[in-house]
């Protein structure tokens, strides 16, 4: 009996490593790996979804196979085949795994059958409709890149600013005498792919605001990290505070604004951490902000792996920081924007599978003051603006007088 009681244990100690050798370098590979490339399967939907039927003013899609996808979510969003596209806005049904809704506008030749992808990233110019990277909205420059130009046909200059590991690239908008918005981009995105800052960037120049749409370490063609590692704002605030000073120097507007997308929330609020009193920025705008890392590696290991129990996620944690020698609570920012006296509009959808919409409402539960919160019904990662263009316009516009 005590071999068999010796071996069941030594049973259970090999799983119990093995499973925590496993789960401990899918975060890495998947969230902490600056080189990791390969996005199959992390939550990236492509041409999952199939055309069932075509109306003149509405379309049916088998959704079977659509992990992550906004077409299950409210607000408008694009359909793109080989030959055509279609933007489609209300869900008239939902019946199985078969999803009706409305098409706001046609374009090219979409066919029943056919694979599509979809894709948040729109435009709206005059009551038209335009999906970027479709061939009537490529958004690249004749040398291939993503511009504040191309994409939005707002001018701008290539800037550097210098930080502590060497220099950084960064687009800067021309025009707007008030004040200047600095972008943080996301997790795994660089300056030159910041389609929410280059889309928003009209609107602000409309406000009287500059963008400054800023690169940071361990972004393709920047310098790294020492450690090898995203480290999700325990280190990347450097770069930010220097792009604060950049701003400061060479431009001295009347106002400044920090806004993050996804996981450009981490260098902000560790910012904020490191300058709790400051006076040096005016607001701040968060859209699905990530502020604490370890809260979206639980949302998105329960997600990928219904089959954790949820009292294995702390074993993970702790297998993962003695690997690779981490800290996850370094990398949780919310007291630091709870005790925070600078004001946020911070926008979310409830139905965000990467970045957990539990982690705000904590945030905007215990924050006292200047805290503005537009927590989106049916709406997921990054697709605030899609679920109400116009409300969205008008808070950001709303927040922005409020700063006067």
């Amino acid at each position: 009996m005590k071999k068999i009681l010796l071996g069941l244990g030594m049973l259970l100690i090999i799983g119990l490593f093995g499973a925590g050798w496993f789960f401990s370098g899918v975060t890495y590979e998947a969230g902490l790996n600056p080189e990791f490339d390969d996005q199959e399967d992390v939550g990236v939907a492509e041409d999952r979804v199939i055309i069932e039927s075509i109306s003149n003013n509405t379309i049916s899609l088998n959704v079977e196979e659509e992990k992550w996808g906004v077409l299950l979510e409210d607000g408008i969003y694009g359909v793109l085949g080989e030959n055509g596209s279609a933007v489609v806005s209300t869900i008239i049904s939902l019946e199985g795994d078969i999803i009706t809704r409305e098409v706001l506008q046609f374009s090219g030749e979409l066919e029943v059958g056919e694979r599509v992808a979809s894709s948040p990233l729109l435009k709206i110019d005059n009551g038209k409709y335009s999906i970027l990277g479709t061939s009537d909205y490529e958004g690249i420059d004749q040398n291939g890149k993503y511009t504040p130009k191309s994409v939005s046909n707002t001018d701008f200059e290539y800037i550097e600013y210098e930080s502590d590991l060497g220099m950084f690239p960064a687009y800067l908008t021309t025009n707007g005498d008030t004040g200047v918005v600095i972008f943080v981009h996301g997790f795994r995105g660089a300056f030159e792919r910041d389609f929410t800052a280059m889309l928003r960037a009209p609107d602000f120049e409309n406000l009287g605001f500059r963008s400054l749409i800023i690169s940071y370490r361990n972004d393709a063609n920047s310098p790294k990290d020492p450690s090898g590692l995203y480290q999700y704002g325990v280190t990347e605030w450097i770069d930010l505070d220097n792009a604060i000073k950049y701003v400061e120097e060479n431009i001295n507007p009347e106002k400044i604004i920090l806004w993050g997308t996804s996981g450009g929330g981490g260098p902000i609020t560790s910012w904020l951490e490191k300058n709790p009193e400051s006076n040096r920025v005016d607001g701040i705008i968060l859209e699905a902000g990530l502020i604490s890392f370890w809260e979206s590696v639980e949302v998105n290991g329960k997600a990928r792996y219904p089959f954790i129990p949820e009292l294995f996620f702390p074993y993970i944690k702790l297998f993962t920081e003695i690997r690779y020698g981490i800290d996850f609570d370094t990398m949780d920012f919310r007291d630091a924007l709870v005790e925070s006296e600078v004001p946020v509009l911070f926008f979310h959808g409830d139905d965000d599978e990467w970045v957990p919409v539990e982690m705000t409402d904590y945030i905007a539960a215990n924050r006292r003051t200047n805290f503005t919160y537009i927590r989106m019904a049916n709406v997921g990662h990054v697709t605030s603006w899609n679920a109400d263009p116009e409300r969205y316009l008008f808070e950001i516009g709303k927040f922005i007088e409020s700063l006067n």
